[in-house]
């Protein structure tokens, strides 16, 4: 057919496929994405492929995009209450990492087959990506399809066995870890106290040091005999007998009752002459800036009183800077909150605006990145190459935010296509290429891939088992979000949410999802260093 030996007939035929293909479900199974790549090794057996530098582009974006999700998240995982969680995670990983090791040796697989057989068994599509770059585009994809169907079904059977295998009550796991949260995430409350401290009294609200004592925010007072309250700001006087209104953390504010005076039950409530408001930052220049350098309550006479991002109240701090998407919480006279809608700019439309220049800057800079030479002690010199580089580019600036005029940081909704762009290249390329050599790679090694397969995926889940429940101490629930999302399966995490419709399991996959597509990225690396 004439037709198929148009490339971009040809990539647009293979996405539709196996787009559909990919969402044909049996139970929790699907093939999700990779179903592009299995419709493309039937094309690609038949001749029909696409050229390398489709492969090439869609590489670099896809990795871009991936650094640019992943990189705030890599670096905070390493530290609270996610300690655990990532080490977990990183059990998961290094265990899968020494079983495909010593797998490959014992069969004598070669480096191209081993990092598609970790990669595909880890259900890593970026795992994927290193591997063709780095040791070839012949067999990787072929070894990676061959071991992805257990990747992904035993991931689902391990998850929905567990609870039986176990005797675990998903009830009582999820009662004990709500109370769990109860305890310590709780969210901004409003408190009402009347000044008795003594050794305050005229004394400005900046001279008295709150924010060393806890994080929270007086917003409103009212002075005795007073109708109207009026917004506080650093240079307000406190004066005995003052009606204040604080905003915080329940656990803060009974810290600030001890250091202010007794609660009151009165509610502090503005007139006609104050509005409360919420604004959109939508505005680029305004990204970055810290809430003290606005100095809202000197200039425009408004009070921020917190800021919302993700869904999340935060104080609204001094040093807090803003993202734009974040939503402003403000209180203040009609004109004067007008003016600063202006200011933030309050407009849905920028906040899902995308500017390529960032984008291809960044990429630039991978390019840059990845032909650095670097040297480890014994280990002589080598590049991080165009996967390494595109992904530290994007770890790096996302974490940076903003650099002069360029924003890094692109919407969620702009990140996920630009990757699921890439996927479909990167995807669609291999595919076809791989195709015409794929029967003859299962003649030779389809059985002891399979095994293979099964055993890489199945060592590191019973490790990860052991190593979050009774070394890390971790609750049930968490560890089912550990698991999936060291082995970066969407599948696996559906199978956990069909157990429990609570989002510690979710929340847990997204604590340590980044962690495991960059180190994924890296233990394909130094796989296929290490094998001949």
């Amino acid at each position: 057919m004439e037709l198929l030996h148009n490339h971009i007939f040809l990539l647009i035929l293979v996405t539709l496929l196996g787009t559909g293909l990919g969402k044909i479900k049996l139970g929790s199974f699907s093939l999700g994405s990779s179903g592009i790549i299995f419709v493309a090794l039937v094309f690609g057996h038949f001749n029909y492929t696409l050229p390398g530098d489709f492969q090439t582009l869609g590489l670099v974006l896809f990795i871009y995009s991936i650094g640019l999700q992943a990189g705030p998240g890599f670096f905070r995982s390493f530290g609270g209450s996610g300690i655990k969680l990532t080490l977990g995670a990183l059990a998961t990983l290094l265990s899968g990492f020494c079983t495909a090791l010593l797998v490959s040796l014992f069969y004598g697989f070669n480096a191209e087959t081993a990092a598609g057989l970790f990669s595909g068994a880890l259900t890593s599509t970026p795992g994927l990506a290193v591997a063709v770059e780095m040791a070839g585009e012949n067999i990787a994809p072929a070894a990676y399809g061959l071991t992805y169907f257990f990747g992904v079904t035993g991931v689902i059977i391990f998850i929905q066995l567990l609870p039986k295998i176990l005797s675990i009550s998903i009830a009582d796991e999820e009662q004990a870890l709500q109370q769990e949260i109860r305890d310590s995430h709780q969210p901004i409350s409003i408190q009402h106290i009347e000044l008795t401290n003594p050794n305050i009294f005229n004394k400005q609200v900046g001279e008295i040091g709150l924010s060393s004592i806890a994080t929270v925010i007086i917003t409103r007072l009212l002075r005795v005999g007073a109708t109207e309250p009026i917004l506080v700001g650093k240079e307000t006087v406190l004066r005995e007998g003052d009606h204040l209104r604080l905003a915080g953390r329940r656990e803060d504010l009974e810290k600030m009752q001890l250091f202010l005076g007794q609660p009151i039950e009165q509610e502090i409530e503005f007139e006609r002459a104050l509005e409360k408001k919420t604004i959109l930052v939508s505005r680029k220049g305004m990204s970055g800036i810290s809430i003290g350098q606005l100095n809202c309550y000197e200039v425009f006479n408004v009070r921020l009183t917190r800021v919302t991002r993700n869904g999340i109240d935060l104080p609204a701090t001094a040093s807090l800077r803003l993202h734009i998407g974040d939503i402003i919480h403000a209180i203040g006279d009609s004109k004067a909150l007008e003016n600063l809608t202006k200011i933030f700019g309050n407009d849905v439309k920028d906040v899902f605006s995308i500017n390529l220049m960032p984008i291809f800057v960044g990429i630039f800079l991978g390019f840059l990145i990845g032909k650095i030479p670097l040297y480890i002690p014994f280990g002589g010199t080598f590049y991080l190459g165009t996967t390494g580089g595109v992904l530290a580019a994007g770890i790096i600036l996302s974490n940076l935010y903003k650099t002069g005029p360029f924003i890094w940081e692109i919407p969620a909704t702009a990140n996920k296509f630009l990757r699921d762009l890439g996927l479909i290249l990167f995807l669609a390329t291999v595919g076809t290429k791989t195709g015409a050599t794929i029967l003859s790679t299962i003649q030779l090694q389809g059985l002891d891939l399979f095994i293979a397969g099964c055993v890489v995926t199945s060592v590191p889940l019973i490790v990860s088992l052991l190593v979050c429940k009774y070394f890390l101490r971790i609750p049930f629930l968490r560890i089912l979000g550990v698991i999936t999302g060291a082995m970066t399966s969407t599948p696996g995490l559906a199978a956990a949410t069909d157990l429990s419709t609570t989002h510690f399991a979710s929340s847990a996959y997204a604590t340590v999802y980044p962690l495991a597509l960059i180190s994924m990225i890296l233990l394909t690396k130094l796989l296929v260093l290490l094998l001949p």
